[in-house]
Protein backbone atom coordinates (compact mmCIF):
# COMPACT_ATOMS: atom_id res chain seq x y z
CA UNK A 1 0.00 0.00 0.00
CA UNK A 2 1.34 3.43 -0.95
CA UNK A 3 0.64 6.26 1.47
CA UNK A 4 0.02 9.54 -0.33
CA UNK A 5 0.14 13.12 0.93
CA UNK A 6 0.83 12.51 4.59
CA UNK A 7 2.92 14.25 7.23
CA UNK A 8 5.41 12.66 9.58
CA UNK A 9 3.86 11.25 12.74
CA UNK A 10 4.88 12.56 16.14
CA UNK A 11 6.91 9.38 16.68
CA UNK A 12 8.71 9.80 13.34
CA UNK A 13 9.48 13.44 14.12
CA UNK A 14 10.82 12.52 17.56
CA UNK A 15 12.99 9.78 16.05
CA UNK A 16 14.35 12.21 13.46
CA UNK A 17 15.08 14.83 16.11
CA UNK A 18 16.89 12.37 18.37
CA UNK A 19 18.74 10.36 15.73
CA UNK A 20 19.13 12.72 12.76
CA UNK A 21 17.34 10.43 10.33
CA UNK A 22 14.14 8.44 9.82
CA UNK A 23 12.90 5.95 7.21
CA UNK A 24 9.37 6.44 5.87
CA UNK A 25 7.78 3.38 4.28
CA UNK A 26 5.70 3.10 1.11
CA UNK A 27 5.99 6.61 -0.30
CA UNK A 28 6.42 5.82 -4.01
CA UNK A 29 4.95 3.06 -6.20
CA UNK A 30 7.55 0.84 -7.89
CA UNK A 31 6.26 1.55 -11.39
CA UNK A 32 6.91 5.25 -10.82
CA UNK A 33 10.49 4.51 -9.80
CA UNK A 34 10.93 2.42 -12.93
CA UNK A 35 9.81 5.39 -15.03
CA UNK A 36 12.44 7.53 -13.30
CA UNK A 37 15.05 4.82 -13.90
CA UNK A 38 14.32 4.82 -17.63
CA UNK A 39 14.43 8.61 -17.71
CA UNK A 40 17.85 8.58 -16.04
CA UNK A 41 19.07 6.09 -18.63
CA UNK A 42 17.95 8.52 -21.31
CA UNK A 43 19.60 11.47 -19.56
CA UNK A 44 22.92 9.66 -19.41
CA UNK A 45 22.71 8.49 -23.02
CA UNK A 46 21.93 11.99 -24.27
CA UNK A 47 24.82 13.43 -22.27
CA UNK A 48 27.25 10.99 -23.80
CA UNK A 49 27.71 8.59 -20.90
CA UNK A 50 29.20 9.48 -17.52
CA UNK A 51 28.59 13.09 -16.53
CA UNK A 52 30.43 13.02 -13.21
CA UNK A 53 33.82 11.86 -11.99
CA UNK A 54 32.07 8.91 -10.29
CA UNK A 55 30.70 6.39 -12.84
CA UNK A 56 26.92 6.49 -13.08
CA UNK A 57 26.44 9.65 -11.00
CA UNK A 58 24.39 12.58 -12.31
CA UNK A 59 24.61 16.01 -10.70
CA UNK A 60 21.92 18.75 -10.87
CA UNK A 61 19.47 15.92 -11.50
CA UNK A 62 16.39 18.05 -10.89
CA UNK A 63 17.28 20.21 -13.89
CA UNK A 64 17.90 17.37 -16.34
CA UNK A 65 14.37 16.51 -17.52
CA UNK A 66 10.72 17.27 -16.93
CA UNK A 67 10.37 13.99 -15.01
CA UNK A 68 13.24 14.68 -12.62
CA UNK A 69 12.19 18.33 -12.28
CA UNK A 70 8.71 17.25 -11.18
CA UNK A 71 10.10 14.66 -8.79
CA UNK A 72 12.27 17.07 -6.78
CA UNK A 73 9.17 19.27 -6.35
CA UNK A 74 6.81 16.37 -5.52
CA UNK A 75 4.15 17.33 -2.99
CA UNK A 76 4.44 13.93 -1.28
CA UNK A 77 8.02 14.79 -0.35
CA UNK A 78 7.20 18.35 0.66
CA UNK A 79 4.36 17.26 2.92
CA UNK A 80 6.64 14.79 4.70
CA UNK A 81 9.42 17.30 5.35
CA UNK A 82 7.22 20.32 6.13
CA UNK A 83 7.59 19.90 9.90
CA UNK A 84 11.39 19.66 9.57
CA UNK A 85 12.27 22.25 6.92
CA UNK A 86 10.78 25.61 7.87
CA UNK A 87 9.81 28.36 7.47
CA UNK A 88 8.97 27.46 3.90
CA UNK A 89 10.83 24.97 1.72
CA UNK A 90 13.45 25.53 -0.98
CA UNK A 91 15.55 23.10 -3.01
CA UNK A 92 19.27 23.25 -2.28
CA UNK A 93 20.34 20.60 -4.83
CA UNK A 94 19.53 17.23 -6.36
CA UNK A 95 21.69 14.38 -7.62
CA UNK A 96 21.87 10.70 -8.46
CA UNK A 97 24.43 8.53 -6.67
CA UNK A 98 25.23 5.13 -8.10
CA UNK A 99 26.94 1.92 -7.06
CA UNK A 100 27.74 -0.04 -10.21
CA UNK A 101 27.62 -3.86 -10.07
CA UNK A 102 30.63 -5.32 -8.24
CA UNK A 103 31.98 -1.83 -7.59
CA UNK A 104 34.63 -1.39 -4.91
CA UNK A 105 33.96 2.35 -4.76
CA UNK A 106 33.03 3.70 -1.35
CA UNK A 107 31.95 7.09 -0.09
CA UNK A 108 33.92 7.84 3.09
CA UNK A 109 32.37 9.20 6.27
CA UNK A 110 31.18 12.76 5.78
CA UNK A 111 28.51 15.36 6.60
CA UNK A 112 26.65 17.10 3.79
CA UNK A 113 26.99 20.53 5.35
CA UNK A 114 30.78 20.22 5.06
CA UNK A 115 30.02 20.80 1.35
CA UNK A 116 26.83 22.82 1.47
CA UNK A 117 27.92 25.52 3.92
CA UNK A 118 30.31 26.84 1.28
CA UNK A 119 27.26 28.04 -0.66
CA UNK A 120 24.77 28.90 2.10
CA UNK A 121 24.19 28.13 5.77
CA UNK A 122 20.88 26.76 6.98
CA UNK A 123 19.24 25.84 10.28
CA UNK A 124 17.02 23.04 8.96
CA UNK A 125 18.75 21.66 5.87
CA UNK A 126 18.25 17.96 5.21
CA UNK A 127 18.14 15.42 2.41
CA UNK A 128 15.72 12.82 1.17
CA UNK A 129 17.46 9.64 -0.02
CA UNK A 130 15.22 7.70 -2.39
CA UNK A 131 16.55 4.31 -3.56
CA UNK A 132 15.45 3.31 -7.05
CA UNK A 133 16.27 -0.30 -6.17
CA UNK A 134 16.29 -1.94 -2.73
CA UNK A 135 19.36 -0.62 -0.90
CA UNK A 136 20.94 -3.35 1.24
CA UNK A 137 24.22 -3.96 3.04
CA UNK A 138 25.33 -6.08 0.08
CA UNK A 139 24.81 -3.39 -2.59
CA UNK A 140 25.92 -0.29 -0.70
CA UNK A 141 23.17 1.14 1.50
CA UNK A 142 23.98 4.11 3.69
CA UNK A 143 25.55 3.68 7.11
CA UNK A 144 24.70 6.32 9.71
CA UNK A 145 25.69 7.33 13.24
CA UNK A 146 22.49 8.04 15.19
CA UNK A 147 22.64 11.35 17.04
CA UNK A 148 25.82 12.55 15.31
CA UNK A 149 23.97 15.55 13.84
CA UNK A 150 23.94 17.24 17.25
CA UNK A 151 27.65 18.07 17.42
CA UNK A 152 28.07 20.40 14.44
CA UNK A 153 30.28 20.05 11.38
CA UNK A 154 33.70 18.51 12.01
CA UNK A 155 36.85 18.98 9.96
CA UNK A 156 36.89 17.29 6.55
CA UNK A 157 39.84 16.56 4.27
CA UNK A 158 40.64 14.82 0.99
CA UNK A 159 40.98 11.07 1.41
CA UNK A 160 39.86 9.70 -1.96
CA UNK A 161 36.80 7.55 -2.62
CA UNK A 162 33.54 8.69 -4.18
CA UNK A 163 33.26 11.78 -1.97
CA UNK A 164 35.92 14.48 -2.52
CA UNK A 165 35.80 15.65 1.12
CA UNK A 166 35.42 13.34 4.09
CA UNK A 167 36.20 12.90 7.77
CA UNK A 168 38.95 10.34 7.25
CA UNK A 169 40.27 7.45 5.17
CA UNK A 170 38.36 4.29 4.28
CA UNK A 171 39.76 2.60 7.40
CA UNK A 172 38.20 5.19 9.74
CA UNK A 173 36.32 3.35 12.49
CA UNK A 174 33.29 5.24 13.76
CA UNK A 175 31.71 4.21 17.03
CA UNK A 176 27.97 3.63 16.95
CA UNK A 177 27.71 3.28 13.16
CA UNK A 178 24.81 1.18 11.88
CA UNK A 179 23.60 0.15 8.41
CA UNK A 180 20.40 1.77 7.15
CA UNK A 181 18.86 -0.47 4.48
CA UNK A 182 15.96 1.12 2.60
CA UNK A 183 13.56 -0.62 0.23
CA UNK A 184 12.59 0.79 -3.14
CA UNK A 185 9.44 2.84 -2.55
CA UNK A 186 10.57 3.90 0.91
CA UNK A 187 12.40 7.14 1.67
CA UNK A 188 15.23 7.98 4.06
CA UNK A 189 15.22 11.50 5.53
CA UNK A 190 18.41 12.73 7.18
CA UNK A 191 19.88 15.89 8.67
CA UNK A 192 22.63 17.67 6.71
CA UNK A 193 24.99 17.27 9.68
CA UNK A 194 24.42 13.52 10.15
CA UNK A 195 27.56 11.39 9.78
CA UNK A 196 27.03 8.88 6.97
CA UNK A 197 28.87 6.86 4.35
CA UNK A 198 28.37 3.92 1.98
CA UNK A 199 30.37 0.82 1.17
CA UNK A 200 30.93 -1.39 -1.89
CA UNK A 201 28.33 -3.05 -4.10
CA UNK A 202 28.96 -6.80 -3.91
CA UNK A 203 26.03 -7.72 -6.19
CA UNK A 204 25.59 -8.00 -9.96
CA UNK A 205 22.86 -5.32 -9.95
CA UNK A 206 23.13 -1.53 -10.03
CA UNK A 207 22.14 0.50 -6.95
CA UNK A 208 20.87 4.01 -7.62
CA UNK A 209 19.65 6.66 -5.17
CA UNK A 210 17.87 9.91 -6.07
CA UNK A 211 18.94 12.46 -3.46
CA UNK A 212 17.36 15.88 -2.99
CA UNK A 213 18.49 18.37 -0.36
CA UNK A 214 16.09 20.99 0.98
CA UNK A 215 16.43 24.03 3.23
CA UNK A 216 14.18 26.72 4.65
CA UNK A 217 12.87 29.25 2.12
CA UNK A 218 14.34 32.17 4.07
CA UNK A 219 17.89 31.18 3.03
CA UNK A 220 18.44 33.39 -0.05
CA UNK A 221 20.53 30.97 -2.14
CA UNK A 222 21.48 27.33 -2.63
CA UNK A 223 23.66 25.43 -5.07
CA UNK A 224 23.51 27.69 -8.13
CA UNK A 225 20.61 27.29 -10.54
CA UNK A 226 19.25 24.34 -8.59
CA UNK A 227 17.99 26.61 -5.80
CA UNK A 228 14.26 27.20 -5.99
CA UNK A 229 11.64 28.19 -3.43
CA UNK A 230 8.83 25.65 -3.51
CA UNK A 231 6.79 26.80 -0.51
CA UNK A 232 7.33 30.41 0.58
CA UNK A 233 7.74 31.18 4.26
CA UNK A 234 4.39 32.22 5.69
Amino acid sequence: MVVVDRKLTSDELAFYSNNGYVVVADVFPLDELETINRDIDSIRENDGGDIHRNPGWVMSLGLRSEITRAFVQDERILDLIADIVKPGIAIYSGKLTTKLPHSNDICHWHQDDAYYNAHATSETRMSVWIPLQDATEKNGCLWVVPGSHKSGVVEHGSYGGQCPKSMGPATLAVEGAIPCPVKAGDMLLFDAELWHHSKENHTDQIRRAFIVSYQEATVPRGNGDQWKILRPAS
